[in-house]
């Protein structure tokens, strides 16, 4: 957190705007920005503020994503804690409305986002609708406020907890635990692993996140996590819905804020993962850097690069 700090040199005063970031267990880094002898008005001093946080951002190893994207981002990451602290506060109101009518649509949920807002607001159930449509509305907000609030670490535990809240109560047959078969995906050609092999794979994941997540750049890591986790497909149902979930999670977590997959670019999203699970990751980066543009600035998106 940013603070203004007074410096006494004989008859006056001296301010600075100071954050302290800690650099280990036992290091604290102080960055410092001189206001003068004066503190400035709040607009120059916003200025100072996004500076500072330019400053204290931590430099992040990248693999895919160009240097202009990454400094875009980074922008986005510095402008929204400078003015709200948690980026998360930046979020559109209709946010959540518009997340569950898209996560489930692309997986099949036939509510309109209509239906959506009604029933997450006032609990008004569409007359006719199918069961499971209705409490997988329910369900995707429970999760997501399960996700936003939750501040331990990226274990097997979290992540079959947020399936679980994903698809209780409907008719998934396993749920909260992994799948216990063989399964394949619909329109797709690639093969996930035998049921088998899902806590191996998972683990080797977990082990990547924990060695990745201070030095890699956390949309990157948000990018690649999403693609391992569709990959492995560790769930009987409800591996996309979680995967976004987690993506987003890894986003808040490193104060970016959340994205939303719109049904209407299920395609494009689709031939990203097919990418993926041939192993080029670096579609899906970009694919991921483009959506916190378009929904956080008005800059229009680079063009995804298709090595």
């Amino acid at each position: 957190m940013s603070f203004i700090e007074t410096q006494r040199h004989g008859n006056h005063n001296y301010y600075y705007l100071v954050k302290n970031v800690r650099a280990n267990a036992t290091t604290v880094k102080k960055y410092r920005i001189f206001l003068g002898r004066e503190i400035p008005p709040p607009e120059e001093l916003r200025r100072h503020l996004f500076k500072l946080e330019k400053q204290s951002t931590p430099r992040f190893k990248t693999t895919w994503l160009q240097s202009d994207m990454i400094a875009k981002l980074d922008d986005i990451r510095a402008s929204l804690i400078t003015v709200y602290r948690k980026p998360i506060e930046a979020i559109p109101k209709d946010f959540l409305v518009r997340y569950t009518y898209n996560t489930n649509a692309i997986e099949g949920n036939r509510l309109t986002l209509r239906q959506t807002a009604l029933l997450l607001s006032d609990r008004v159930s569409p007359a006719g609708a199918r069961t499971d449509d209705v409490i997988e509305v329910l369900n995707a907000a429970d999760a997501w406020d399960f996700i936003k609030n939750y501040k331990g670490p990226f274990s097997n535990g979290f992540l079959s907890k947020v399936q679980y809240e994903v698809t209780k109560n409907t008719s998934c047959r396993i749920q909260g635990k992994f799948r216990d078969g063989e399964v394949r995906i619909a329109g797709s050609s690639h093969i996930p692993p035998t049921f088998s092999e899902v806590p191996k794979l998972l683990n080797s994941l977990m082990e990547e996140i924990r060695s990745k997540r201070k030095s890699n750049h956390p949309v990157e890591l948000a990018a690649y996590v999403h693609n391992r986790l569709v990959n492995i497909h560790p769930f009987a149902d409800g591996n996309g819905r979680t995967a976004r979930l987690m993506m987003n999670w890894i986003l808040i977590r490193s104060k970016f804020p959340p994205v939303i997959v719109e049904f209407t670019d299920r395609e494009q999203y689709y031939n990203e993962l097919e990418k993926g699970d041939a192993g080029n990751h670096k579609s899906f980066a970009m694919f991921l850097g483009n959506l916190l543009l378009e929904q956080y600035t008005m800059i229009v998106p680079q063009g995804n690069n298709k090595d």
